[in-house]
């Protein structure tokens, strides 16, 4: 399953990055200008550098290791989502 169509269902990813490995809600799927496909999710549960578990990431797919896309799903978008994230040259898909 794809990344596309996990949005599309609200349906949580896992996947280690950095050496970590993390749960996220994944709310936009594109291209920064440099042409690197980014995804910006809210992580759920996992490790981080700033020793936070949750809160908004943004994350290099070059970076991923082990993607997969879980059978749970979550709610919809977060209250303070930004749709319009201006660190996207091509938004591929978005909640």
């Amino acid at each position: 399953m794809s990344i596309s169509l996990a949005i599309a269902q609200h349906r949580l990813l896992i996947f280690t990055y950095d050496g970590t490995e993390r749960i996220v809600e994944p709310h936009i799927y594109g291209v920064d200008a440099r042409g690197e496909p980014l995804l910006s999710a809210y992580q759920v549960e996992g490790g981080s550098r700033s020793g936070q578990p949750a809160g908004w990431r943004l994350f290099r797919m070059d970076k991923m290791i082990g993607l997969r896309v879980l059978d749970q799903h979550f709610a919809g978008p977060r209250p303070d989502y930004q749709p319009d994230d201006g660190l996207f040259a091509t938004i591929q898909h978005r909640l």
